[in-house]
């Protein structure tokens, strides 16, 4: 089984970062999740995000989205179940061999 880097994202402007880990830890073996909550949703409005969907599992807050005003803004490669609460953040960090938060 290969490790799993987790990736929080709660900013909204460390794409590049997301990107060149996830392309990373990919590339050397690794499963990659990511988390987008807070700030870190407004990533999601990128024309680059879908790349993120080929690299990685990806979640987003719904609370955050919602609060943010993307309500009914669907995302090219995410389904509803990728809208998730807190709760898979904290899932997250207990299955995760490996924990960043940007």
């Amino acid at each position: 089984m290969p490790q799993t880097i987790g990736i929080c994202v709660t900013t909204k402007d460390s794409f590049s970062r997301v990107i060149g880990i996830a392309e990373a830890a990919k590339n050397s073996g690794r499963k990659v999740e990511i988390f987008f909550t807070g700030d870190g949703v407004h990533q999601s409005q990128l024309s680059e995000f879908t790349k993120l969907i080929e690299l990685a599992d990806v979640a987003i807050c719904e609370v955050s989205y919602i609060a943010y005003g993307y309500k009914g803004i669907q995302i090219p490669g995410l389904v509803d179940k990728d809208f998730v609460t807190q709760a898979r953040n904290a899932e997250m960090v207990e299955e995760c061999d490996r924990y960043i938060v940007l």
